[in-house]
């Protein structure tokens, strides 16, 4: 009996193969031989000593199943360390999950003009804002490292009568060790700090209107960058703005991004998010970028800061800082896009927008913010339809974030939004016979999931309640 035992010990197979019900299911084999051979204690070839042998043995079995098999991130094969994992034992191959769900309420008034025949005055509903699974990881070597992003929004859902799931981040990345690394596939361009800090990190429910006019958000393309703090450069030959999962056939333009970094103190990582929390010290950052596309085998422009254009060229200057609570956020963002349309006597538009937000934290777990948004598009102007409406942005967004568990993961937040001007959206109406026949730009600014609707005529006040839990795992 003593020599099946060791025979079954020595001849399983490595544990850390092993599922935790098969461990079980082992361990419990090992016990009944144990019981059978205690049972049998007054037999001549089972000594005392032999009998605690056997039951070490079986004990440290147990415990070395319990190791394997725990989840706390101490080193096993599966773990939790901001995210689940897995990864194998020599550390070559790693596999992260992280999921967020972001659902929302918004209100919406509008003013509605003496005589108006469309523009609803009123609007509200729920709507599951973003969902999205997290694979990320490094194979054969934690110095290539990839990741990919499926998601579901409003924006896939309401143009589908069925919700759809699709590829936000699709990427591998090798690092070297002078601290350059290449970046090839699809995923955020880096223009706009405001978007690429992840959403689950902003200050208010959602990104401002200057943002959504002005970002790449997700295209493809290659990038080279160089990480040596506290200096952060990047440049990346891409599709052009907002070309998420188009085929090479399909992509109309080329287009190239720069972006640097100088870091003036604190830890560049501790910039990834906009509320500052969890960070600790005083931290600044400095950044700007550079962006220009140009449409290839297309005649029909495409719409980008505030201007249908076949080509586009612009930059943006942006300025962090945080200390122990509070934080603050400013940029501005220019661009000037070029449209060869036949009968407009000025080709180019140039459209700006600034963007200044701060918050401070009045208890250990509540946030207070302020964003004042601000931005122009050249000669934008309606019709005798539409009066006074100019591309004049102006609006201020007043709220707070709460983290009820006092964990990042779980955030709940809300603001109201006040527009002091009217908020233009699509063409303008310059073409009309009474008003002068320049480029009118295209406005741009609601959209993306801001909540904000768009204003016909003059009319200025529109206000906008929005209220979003954030769950993360």
């Amino acid at each position: 009996m003593w020599m099946c035992l060791l025979i079954s010990l020595s001849g399983t197979r490595s544990i850390a193969s092993e599922s935790h019900d098969e461990i079980e299911a082992r361990i419990d084999a090992i016990w009944k031989q144990v019981e059978k051979m205690e049972a049998a204690r007054d037999s001549e070839w089972l000594t005392q000593e032999r009998s605690e042998d056997i039951r070490n043995i079986a004990l440290d079995v147990m415990s070395d199943a319990d190791t394997r098999s725990s989840l706390q991130g101490d080193g096993g094969v599966i773990g939790h360390d901001d995210g689940y994992y897995l990864r194998t034992s020599d550390g070559k191959f790693l596999l992260r999950l992280r999921g967020q769900l972001q659902f929302r309420w918004l209100y919406d008034h509008r003013n509605k003009m003496p005589g108006q025949r469309i523009g609803d005055s009123d609007l509200n509903g729920f709507e599951l804002r973003r969902s999205k699974l997290h694979f990320y990881g490094h194979i054969f070597d934690p110095s290539l490292t990839y990741r990919l992003t499926l998601a579901t929004n409003t924006r896939s859902l309401a143009n589908s009568s069925e919700s759809e799931v699709f590829v936000e981040n699709a990427f591998i990345q090798k690092q070297f060790e002078n601290g350059i690394f290449v970046r090839l596939g699809q995923y955020k361009g880096h223009f706009l700090r405001e978007e690429i800090v992840p959403s689950s990190f902003q200050l208010a429910v959602e990104r401002s209107m200057v943002n959504h006019a002005f970002t790449y958000a997700w295209t493809q393309g290659l990038e080279i960058g160089w990480d040596l703090d506290p200096v952060f450069i990047r440049a990346m030959y891409n599709d052009g703005p907002r070309q998420l999962n188009v085929g090479a056939y399909n992509t109309r333009m080329n287009s190239i991004l720069a972006r640097a970094e100088w870091t003036l103190a604190g830890k560049h990582a501790e910039f990834e998010t906009l509320t500052s929390r969890g960070v600790d010290g005083f931290g600044i950052m400095l950044g700007a970028a550079f962006e220009w596309y140009m449409l290839k085998n297309s005649d029909r422009p495409w719409v980008y800061g505030n201007v249908e254009a076949d080509r586009s060229l612009g930059f943006t200057v942006d300025l962090s800082m945080f200390d122990e609570g509070w934080t603050a956020f400013t940029y501005f963002v220019w661009a000037n896009g070029h449209n060869p349309t036949r009968g407009f006597d000025q080709a180019t538009v140039d459209s700006w927008g600034w963007v200044g937000q701060g918050g401070v934290t009045v208890f250990e777990n509540v946030q207070l913010y302020g964003r004042y948004e601000l931005g122009d598009i050249g000669d934008y102007r309606g019709s005798l339809e539409l009066p006074g409406e100019t591309g004049h942005l102006s609006t201020l967004t007043v709220g707070f974030n709460w983290w009820p568990v006092g964990v990042q993961e779980v955030k709940v937040t809300c603001d109201f939004g006040y527009s002091f001007s009217n908020v233009a959206g699509g063409p303008g109406a310059n073409e009309a016979f009474q008003n002068s026949n320049t480029n009118p730009g295209v406005a741009f600014w609601p959209g993306r999931g801001n909540g904000w609707q768009i204003d016909y005529g003059n009319q200025s006040g529109q206000w906008l309640i929005r209220a979003q839990i954030q769950f993360e795992f």
